[in-house]
């Protein structure tokens, strides 16, 4: 004896998957990341333009400031070349003739050269 079919027929046999769709379709991502980029981009070039504006500020400010960081250079060289002739007076006080008289002797034959060296920037304006 032989089974049949149940009377109407089997039930179709289901071949394709039934997931369910999660998230959003790829397009709504793609335009969605390209909008976060973009204003990552945008971001960052505001950055590059501040931080390109506050290198200008320090440059004029250097600039501005120039003379007086000047000034300052030239006291302090002034003060340790007072205060190290004063240091060379209280060196001789303790020195016996002959060697106070080494000792005063000049190092140098040159007189041409500059006791306190200028740093500027760019060209010497002695030199045109």
């Amino acid at each position: 004896m032989q089974d049949l079919p149940p009377i109407g027929g089997y039930e179709p046999v289901q071949w394709k998957r039934n997931l369910p769709s999660r998230g959003f379709r790829p397009v709504i991502y793609f335009w969605l990341f390209t909008g976060i980029m973009g204003f990552g981009f945008y971001r960052y070039y505001k950055g590059v333009d501040e931080q390109r504006e506050l290198a200008r500020e320090r440059q004029w400010a250097r600039f501005y400031l120039q003379p007086l960081l000047l000034a300052e250079d030239d006291r302090n060289i002034a003060r340790r070349y007072f205060s190290e002739l004063k240091r060379q007076e209280l060196v001789k006080e303790t020195m016996s003739e002959e060697a106070k008289a080494k000792f005063e002797k000049e190092l140098y034959n040159d007189k041409s050269k500059l006791r306190f060296p200028r740093y500027t920037a760019g060209a010497n304006p002695s030199e045109h």
